[in-house]
């Protein structure tokens, strides 16, 4: 279940606390929608020349654009082999996920915005298992589901013999390139936007190593090695001893 759901439960997880942030923050008003998708396109021109094109809806854009392998967890475990030498249990696959977060709307209200997304994701660094389980648990699971996303809200994504290591939230400094590639791609006019990294994600850790064969016998043994040369000691003269 991990392999299927691990992704799309980090991302409802990071809405979630974005949507918590924009609700304390409206204070009793309708907050602004935050939506796991990229920033939408350019908007058509209006059809007459004097008429002003509709004004851009208020909303935060959570987007996964990148995910790359763990280095540490890749290089940690070796794949397991069998005294035959075939291979039994591959290493686990570990993620990072790297995030655009972008916010859509009136300049300065949009501006207003992304601070409280930049806010609300720097704060949670370090996600609690408690506050993962809470997310997902509000998730509602169908009693017979027509499609296999509609099982999110029963993904282990707290639990620590799925996810060993905590969800933690970093903000990821981008260049100018990559930044002008990304938005390029997204064929999106360039609004404000932060860029994060959200590490590791355990796609697949429920093989487990089989046990290690027990010694049955001990055998020691010793020979000499053909291949290497015999030296023999240089006899010592007398004036050397004196």
């Amino acid at each position: 279940m991990t392999a299927h759901f691990a992704i799309p439960a980090t991302t409802v997880v990071l809405c979630g606390l974005l949507r918590e942030a924009l609700e304390t923050a409206w204070q009793g008003f309708i907050p602004p929608p935050v939506l796991a998708e990229p920033p939408p396109r350019q908007q058509p021109a209006p059809l007459r020349e004097n008429q002003a094109p509709p004004p851009e809806p208020l909303a935060l854009h959570l987007f996964l654009h990148h995910a790359g392998p763990n280095p540490a967890w890749r290089n940690m475990h070796d794949p397991q082999t069998g005294p035959d030498g075939r291979r039994i249990v591959a290493a686990p696959v570990v993620l990072d996920l790297h995030y655009l977060l972008a916010a859509t709307g009136p300049a300065l209200e949009r501006e207003m915005l992304l601070g409280l997304g930049i806010h609300a994701l720097t704060r949670a660094a370090i996600v609690p298992r408690s506050r993962v389980h809470a997310i997902l648990g509000q998730l509602q699971v169908p009693a017979q589901p027509t499609t296999p996303i509609e099982e999110l809200g029963n993904e282990p994504l707290f639990d620590p013999l799925h996810q060993p290591e905590q969800i933690t939230v970093t903000q990821n400094p981008v260049d100018f390139d990559l930044s002008t590639k990304l938005w390029s791609a997204l064929q999106a006019p360039l609004r404000p936007s932060a860029s994060f990294l959200v590490t590791t994600v355990f796609l697949h850790l429920d093989e487990a190593v089989p046990p290690a064969r027990l010694v049955e016998a001990l055998r020691l043994a010793a020979h000499p090695d053909p291949d290497r040369k015999r030296v023999l000691p240089v006899p010592r003269s007398e004036e050397d001893e004196a």
